[in-house]
């Protein structure tokens, strides 16, 4: 997961930005999406030390999410954890109660059956089972998840969500041999992520969370999926806020999500959105009260560059001036991780208020009635 910056530019300041990063400028700013949780070098005085005033630090695998713990304990002024189980990761999770688990095998040869024949497992599957983890019960997960996430108020759920392109690593005896591909056939199927993804999201709207969604090569799966959750979750799906963090998509699948989503915000970092000939025309699709920065890195002492990097770009995309940004993104971040709670209510429409205006009439007229 942790991101190689290996762009030739990098290194230099002098070309790398327009401007020299300024500290105070930084300290506005929220750095809506990293990965310190993966920083093989964490040190808690490299994180204290950062300028950028707000880490969401993201949890990812089954067994990060104690580390993010701990990220969060050495600046819980500074660092935002979200709790959530990762796309890469959810393989191990098998929807049935904890006393009635398959064994390791039973799991993997149902999720990774073989095209040719379902009944048998994928041929790739015998090298790798050992090196998987053993099946955890999706309700042993939602009551760890549930218990972090109320032990720190201030978190929120992620990173979660869809991905068609990962697929699972060979284990080190396979890949060290470079004839060995890095990874293998093996792909978690779709189905088995969006129950997972669910799963998270129901929790984060019983809790009042915001969400940090993940989606590579799924585009139309997860604007399906966004639909269904505003048709079946009613009111409690409006008063959450997810975020598409690194969104991949065009210009136009950008506006038709904010079109049907309210409360749907866009985070980009240039190490991963830069890449494209097309980032700037998408920072130009997504409405300004929408927008966030990101770093996705796990290099805790890069992230402030990185960070300073994506807010030059979104100047030079959107013409707009330093203070405009940092006004603009600074005031987005707060709308996005506001508690539930402590949201202003929406302004009633004329047509609420004739309605409750009736409604009370009638209440004032039973009233009169019983009481004669």
């Amino acid at each position: 997961m942790p991101w190689n910056d290996t762009r030739p530019w990098i290194k230099d300041p002098a070309t790398r930005f327009r401007s020299r990063p300024d500290p105070g400028v930084l300290a506005r700013l929220a750095d809506a999406h990293c990965h310190p949780t993966d920083d093989d070098a964490f040190e808690a005085d490299a994180l204290r030390g950062l300028a950028t005033g707000v880490m969401c630090a993201m949890s990812s695998s089954l067994t990060n999410q104690e580390q993010n713990k701990r990220v969060f304990e050495a600046d819980p002024d500074k660092v935002v954890p979200f709790f959530g189980l990762h796309p890469w990761f959810c393989h191990a999770i098998a929807f049935c109660p904890p006393d009635s688990l398959p064994s390791k095998e039973q799991h993997y040869a149902a999720l990774f059956p073989d095209s040719a024949s379902t009944s048998t497992p994928h041929p790739a599957l015998s090298a790798l089972l050992p090196s998987l983890p053993n099946p955890v019960s999706i309700d042993t997960f939602l009551s760890s998840l549930r218990a972090d996430l109320l032990a720190h108020p201030t978190s929120h759920v992620g990173e979660i969500g869809l991905d068609r392109a990962f697929r699972i690593p060979n284990p080190p005896e396979i890949s060290a041999d470079k004839r060995n591909p890095k990874h293998s056939e093996l792909a978690t199927p779709l189905e088995h992520q969006l129950r997972i993804v669910e799963a998270q999201v129901d929790l984060a709207i019983e809790l009042g969370r915001s969400i940090s969604l993940h989606s590579v090569r799924a585009p139309q799966e997860t604007v399906e999926m966004l639909k269904k959750f505003k048709e079946t979750k009613g009111d409690g799906w409006a008063r959450i806020h997810v975020c598409l963090h690194s969104f991949g998509g065009s210009a136009e699948s950008a506006k038709q999500i904010q079109r049907a989503h309210a409360n749907a915000f866009f985070s980009f970092a240039t190490i991963i959105s830069g890449r494209s000939p097309h980032f700037h025309k998408l920072l130009r699709a997504i409405e300004p009260d929408r927008l966030l920065v990101e770093s996705d890195f796990s290099d805790t002492r890069e992230i402030d560059n990185q960070i300073w990097e994506v807010f030059e770009e979104i100047q030079v995309a959107l013409d707009w001036t330093a203070d405009k940004a940092v006004e603009q993104l600074e005031a987005n971040w707060k709308r996005f991780s506001t508690p539930l709670e402590d949201r202003p209510q929406p302004k009633k429409t004329q047509r609420q208020k004739k309605a409750e205006k009736k409604k009370d009439l009638y209440v004032s007229e039973d009233e009169t009635d019983g009481a004669t």
